[in-house]
């Protein structure tokens, strides 16, 4: 057996040369919008190639940017509704948030340090309208996680005890206590019962000693800064000594005063006109 590898040559094919004859400038009907100036080549081969309208282009770049966007935005709308984010926030991001107030301003860059740096705690608390749930929402966006109103996480932990109930109190709360980022939003809207601070303590308890980045935020001040020297509304109320203590360490505290950015939107109101006196 011959054992020497055999090389086998084919003719070579000479590719056919297609040249450019000529080049020029006319006047094109375009079925959809009419005449528009095009650029036409023709090549040896009898082949001509003509620009298109430049209007169909327009038109067709601007659909495949409707179709990017709605995909982007069906994209981020299911991430937000997957981090319990409220539908007006699926859009915004830290760059949205206008500050009028010195305090809103420090809000915002609390939000980014936090943000940036992955870890802490974030304390908003002020009126209503000034800008908390909005910055929870971006920061809970950016960092993943959750964002819950109390009253939410309450009743999370309320289903534990209910017969179709799937998880425990203690797995639903160590959930909590281990997702990547944690917002509470509305701190003090629900009673502070010996429940509540239980689990609250052990939440942040956990976060505290893994370094997890949580933000809390409530329509409350300090007993310090209480107009009234202690009311319903100081934020001391809601939190035994234990909870106070792991709040005091890592923590940025914001006390926002600013516009009701929700004042006079899309408010109408409506009475009978006085009577004249006669």
């Amino acid at each position: 057996m011959n054992d020497e590898i055999k090389t086998l040559s084919f003719p070579a094919f000479s590719a056919l040369s297609v040249e450019v004859v000529k080049e020029y400038d006319t006047q094109v009907e375009c079925p959809k919008h009419g005449m528009y100036n095009a650029h036409v080549t023709v090549y040896s081969d009898g082949d001509e190639l003509k620009t298109r309208c430049p209007k169909c282009i327009e038109e067709e770049e601007e659909r495949e940017r409707a179709e990017r966007e709605k995909a982007r935005k069906i994209e981020n709308d299911k991430y937000c509704r997957s981090l319990n984010i409220q539908p007006e926030y699926y859009d915004k991001m830290i760059w949205d948030y206008e500050p009028k107030t010195f305090s809103q301003e420090k809000a915002k860059e609390a939000v980014q340090e936090l943000i940036n740096n992955r870890t802490g705690k974030l304390i908003l608390l002020g009126a209503n309208g000034v800008g908390k749930s909005l910055l929870a929402s971006i920061a809970t966006k950016s960092l993943g996680g959750r964002i819950y109103t109390m009253y939410e996480i309450s009743t999370i932990i309320r289903q534990a005890y209910t017969q179709k109930a799937t998880k425990s109190e203690m797995e639903i709360v160590k959930e909590l206590a281990n997702l990547p980022f944690l917002a509470i939003d509305e701190v003090g809207r629900i009673s502070n019962t010996e429940a509540v601070q239980n689990w609250f303590s052990f939440i942040l308890d956990q976060r505290h000693t893994n370094k997890l980045p949580t933000m809390l935020t409530g329509n409350l001040h300090f007993r310090k800064n209480c107009p009234d020297n202690g009311c319903p509304k100081c934020f001391e109320n809601y939190f035994d000594d234990d909870i106070l203590s792991r709040l005091r360490e890592d923590t940025t505290i914001v006390l926002m005063k600013g516009p009701d950015k929700r004042a006079g939107q899309n408010f109408k109101f409506f009475a009978e006109p006085e009577e004249k006196k006669s």
